[in-house]
């Protein structure tokens, strides 16, 4: 899959892009040259559409990322569908859990909401903005224009003020309580990244750096919590993510093939036969479609 925060960070030429610190700004028109593609970034980061839009799938949810809008969205994969004929242009800004400890740790005694921890949020959030923030995607999107970069000090202060004026901002309560929840953990949840990630067809290596683990650790970690090993797990959560978008969608099969995370769909239909004892499509020829309740 396509690492977007490396795909841009490493071609600025053709991206532009400032950076601060530990932050990567970016300012882009989308490069993507089919209507969907699987996508990954091993950072978190917020996106502030600049013009025109395009749909984001995340665990069987989707989003409408359309101009004028800022997300935030947590690091892992997710599928990114595009208007070809129409085109779409973001600046992004990927911030690495550490540093976004540091800024809610910072921010903690000035900001006048309550804690919150340990609440479970989607993979997306759309945030609210007031006359401070939308400031300073202007004066970024004027910095972008100039020949001249501002130093990284300049750039870091701006961010931080924008940073905590989405904080502040009573309509982010759940943006706030994810930054909380992400301060009370000394590492990435291994089991949250996998639960999240596993309908994506990521490799272990990719895994571990959204666990922000090594590939030792991440495998020795992975049979302790799970006692079984990362391909064994990834296979029967696919099949059974498959299973259940067979019984209760009308997607196709090539759909459930990209969707579920296998490489293809003989693949896919040759492990699922030996699992289930019938092909995908003899499958959902014998079972009635059913609601996600489990009716008819």
């Amino acid at each position: 899959m396509t690492n977007v925060y490396d795909f841009l960070k490493y071609q600025p030429e053709t991206y532009r892009q400032l950076v601060g610190k530990d932050l990567l700004m970016a300012y882009y028109d989308c490069p993507q040259s089919r209507q969907r593609d699987e996508i990954f970034t091993h950072h978190c980061y917020l996106t502030f559409s600049v013009s025109g839009s395009k749909w984001i799938h995340r665990q069987g949810k989707t989003w409408l990322f359309s101009a004028g809008n800022l997300e935030f969205c947590k690091k892992g994969g997710f599928i990114q569908e595009v208007f070809l004929d129409k085109g779409y242009r973001a600046v992004t800004f990927y911030v690495p859990d550490v540093y976004l400890k540091q800024l809610i740790q910072n921010f903690r005694h000035f900001y006048r909401g309550q804690p919150t921890t340990n609440q479970a949020t989607e993979p997306i959030i759309e945030l609210a903005m007031n006359e401070t923030s939308t400031g300073f995607i202007q004066t970024l999107l004027n910095f972008f224009e100039q020949e001249l970069s501002p130093t990284e000090t300049i750039l870091e202060e701006r961010f931080r003020e924008f940073f905590y004026s989405l904080l502040i901002n009573p309509d982010n309560h759940t943006f706030v309580a994810y930054l909380n929840s992400l301060t009370d953990r000394p590492h990435t949840s291994l089991y949250e990244v996998m639960e999240s990630n596993y309908m994506y067809n990521l490799s272990l290596e990719e895994y571990a750096r959204i666990a922000n683990r090594s590939l030792a650790t991440f495998k020795r970690e992975f049979k302790k919590l799970f006692v079984t090993t990362p391909a064994q797990w990834l296979m029967q959560k696919r099949l059974d993510y498959a299973l259940a978008l067979l019984n209760t969608t009308q997607k196709s099969i090539s759909d459930i093939v990209f969707e579920s995370g296998f490489e293809n769909s003989s693949h896919f239909s040759r492990v699922f036969k030996d699992k289930f004892g019938a092909s995908p499509l003899h499958y959902r020829k014998q079972k009635p479609l059913q609601t996600e309740a489990g009716r008819p």
